[in-house]
């Protein structure tokens, strides 16, 4: 117990550190390049404030905890085989942060022996700030729960991006839109996020990444809500995720998915 009121703290000055580099970057026309990608893959973007937040948590983690780990979208892995490991997204939803819309946060993780155990998103312009544990979740030091389950007409569903479901995965993607009141586009953590909170019932998505979900998973998992990958393993094990509010609404949508 004492261990994650240490380790929550420091997550807050994690995202402390860096709200600065954030704030006063965005909507800076020359802070962003395309990535160059391999196989005709859709280009991916990142920005000068991606690489210098993550640069400055680092530092913080080596200088505070030299025996933790770290896994940045950015940067790579280090020390990836400790006990504790850090899970950095400096800015997760990097098209929203270029194109200058305030939907997208920075994702710290913590994970024990591999298993999310702590996580925050921080969103540096509107000043919300949501956290999470076994010892509960908060949005603005409000102390959250998921929404309990009404039926199923009423889901409110967050998915990124539909192209997450192009090819094989279309009649997936239609399937959900059939049986759910509305899809929310372009949420990426907030959708986990308000999921936790009790705005959004559900979200399924696919090609995450381990920094796209730890600190999520443990929001989520605090404020009551249920998230696994689509064959009910870890969360992202295979860069899928299916993450809802309760058991009902979970179970329902996970047996729509894999009724092939």
């Amino acid at each position: 117990m004492k261990n994650n009121e240490v380790f929550l703290k420091f997550a807050h000055q994690l995202a402390d550190s860096i709200q600065n580099e954030i704030n006063n970057n965005f909507r800076a026309l020359d802070n962003w390049k395309i990535k160059p990608t391999k196989n005709n893959k859709r280009p991916q973007i990142v920005t000068k404030s991606d690489i210098n937040s993550e640069k400055i948590m680092r530092r913080l983690i080596n200088r505070e905890f030299p025996t933790h780990g770290i896994i940045g979208e950015e940067l790579g892995s280090e020390n990836e085989l400790s006990e504790f490991v850090w899970v950095l997204d400096p800015i997760d939803g990097t098209k929203a942060f270029v194109a200058g819309l305030p939907v997208f946060g920075s994702m710290i993780g913590l994970m024990l022996n591999n298993k999310p155990i702590l996580g925050l998103i921080d969103q540096p312009i509107t000043k919300d700030r949501i956290w999470g544990s076994k010892q509960g979740s908060f949005l603005n030091k409000k102390h959250i729960k998921t929404r309990k389950y009404t039926s199923i007409q009423n889901t409110i569903c967050a998915i990124t991006d539909p192209a997450m479901f192009l090819d094989e995965d279309e009649l997936i993607y239609n399937r959900i839109s059939d049986n759910v009141l509305y899809i929310r586009h372009g949420t990426d953590c907030w959708g986990y996020a308000m999921c936790a909170a009790g705005t959004i019932d559900l979200v399924i998505e696919k090609d995450l990444e381990l920094w796209d979900i730890v600190a999520a998973s443990a929001i989520l998992e605090g404020a009551g809500g249920i998230i696994t990958s689509w064959s009910k393993k870890e969360a992202a094990s295979d860069r899928s995720v299916i993450a809802a509010g309760n058991i009902e609404t979970y179970n329902y949508y996970i047996e729509l998915i894999n009724n092939k």
